[in-house]
């Protein structure tokens, strides 16, 4: 199997329009067709909403909620053996 990366057009009527290099050759093929996006990816939601949104505001005994939060994803992440979870 042989694969060449092309780039397109597809139209409003749903055709898609390429141009076919020289040096491939007519016969059967496959198409995978990735579609380019100018939407940015989706982040982590960050709603001031949320019920749980602020919950460790008041907690004195938390210093750093980054630390805190990736400590607690460890153990979460800690099998009973000892072993990180796979």
């Amino acid at each position: 199997m042989y694969a060449t990366k092309l780039k397109g057009q597809i139209t409003h009527d749903r055709r898609l329009i390429i141009e076919i290099p020289r040096d491939v050759t007519a016969g059967a093929v496959e198409v995978i067709l990735l579609q380019v996006s100018d939407k940015p990816k989706r982040t982590a939601r960050r709603d001031s909403t949320h019920p749980a949104f602020g919950i460790w505001a008041e907690r004195a005994d938390i210093a750093d909620t980054v630390s805190f939060a990736a400590e607690l994803r460890s153990r979460v992440e800690m099998r009973a053996d000892g072993n990180p979870s796979k």
